[in-house]
């Protein structure tokens, strides 16, 4: 009977199929070697076509006495060379099932031929000259772009040159025909109106007659004291420095303002007027 392609491995109950790409091998002892056993590999072909490779082999525990086989044509075949046990086997190790008991089944050569090795040097050549050629792509499509963009530029400007006199007379000519008014030039972007000013929050207060709040301590620990106090205790705050050092901190930054011109209070510009006036009317 023809094997299904649709069939699925599943040695647990009792399917084993397989579909083998590459050269299937059964092992059969070597009869030379009589005082150890050796096993000699020997492929699987189709009878009728002797085609050797993209054979599907299976069996059915309970159905199937021997190993059936196909071939991609369609040709099918009873494959008694291959032991039932060791194809079972077999199928348990491609599904993942590793026996210890069977590995010298594996090492012997049974089952389907191993890939080709791969040539890493070679591969490695071939890479580097991919790679290579792609650079040398990159590098050409860029200077491609450079030199596109630089004769589309030098271009645009020869050709406005060109045309500058053109563009002269043409103006020309519509002054004349308007009786002398120029065209007016046309802004390509509208003025964007200026965003109202928000008065301060202080102008505010001032004009509904609000009295500015009160500003609180900076030190909520020692209240801006510079120690923390309780019944019997007074010791120095570890949070602030306390209000001599903040008082020297604010006179540093009052000197440094007036050493560069920036504290010079509008009273002390009048005061300075009233002496100067008083100097003049002496």
């Amino acid at each position: 009977m023809p094997i299904s392609p649709w069939r699925a491995l599943s040695p647990d109950d009792g399917d084993h199929y397989l579909l083998v790409e590459r050269r299937f091998r059964y092992v059969i002892e070597d009869p030379e070697h009589t005082w150890r056993r050796a096993w000699i590999p020997t492929v699987i072909a189709c009878p009728v076509c002797e085609a050797d490779t993209g054979l599907r082999l299976a069996y059915k525990s309970g159905v199937d006495a021997v190993v059936e086989a196909a071939c991609p044509v369609g040709h099918t075949w009873v494959e008694g060379r291959v032991d039932v046990l060791q194809w079972m086997a077999y199928c348990r190790f491609r599904a993942g099932r590793y026996e210890a008991d069977w590995l010298w089944l594996i090492e012997a050569g049974f089952g389907e031929e191993p890939p080709p090795p791969i040539d890493l040097v070679e591969e490695v050549g071939k890479a580097a000259v991919d790679v290579a050629k792609y650079g040398r792509r990159k590098a050409r499509a860029k200077i491609r772009r450079k030199v596109r963009s630089t004769k589309k530029r030098v271009g645009k400007r020869v050709r406005n040159e060109a045309m500058r006199p053109v563009a002269a007379l043409l103006r020309t000519a519509w002054i004349m025909q308007a009786g002398g008014v120029e065209p007016v030039k046309a802004s390509r972007r509208p003025a964007k109106p200026k965003a109202p000013k928000t008065p301060p929050v202080s102008a505010y207060r001032k004009a509904y007659g609000v009295q500015a709040p009160k500003k609180g301590p900076k030190c909520l620990v020692c209240q801006d004291t510079g120690r923390m106090t309780a019944p019997g205790i007074s010791v120095p705050c570890v949070e602030c420095d306390g209000p001599a050092a903040a008082a020297l901190a604010a006179a540093e930054r009052r000197a440094e303002r007036a050493r560069q011109g920036k504290d010079e209070r509008p009273t002390e510009r009048a005061r300075q007027g009233d002496d100067e006036r008083r100097t003049t009317s002496k």
